[in-house]
């Protein structure tokens, strides 16, 4: 019984493509049909720019919360 379960776990393990890749396929496949181009350029640009978006981001949230602790030190001083 035991040998069973683990050669179907380990079976499961060397699947070729994950179910997570074939949803992701198919809300892109979804999304074309609905919208058009427009959603394949979107999804590209966001791919392509995600990190300087991020990086932008991160850049204002780090001066926000300096200038916030610079007004609560003026404040509480």
């Amino acid at each position: 019984m035991r040998s069973t379960e683990k050669n179907r776990k380990q079976r499961s393990t060397y699947l070729p493509i994950s179910i997570k890749l074939v949803v992701k396929i198919v809300l892109v496949a979804l999304g074309f049909c609905v919208w058009g181009a427009g959603f394949i350029w979107t999804l590209v640009g966001l791919y392509l720019f995600l990190p300087v978006i991020r990086g932008i981001l991160c850049f204002f949230v780090g001066m926000g919360a300096i200038i916030l602790f610079i007004l609560a030190m003026l404040t509480f001083l």
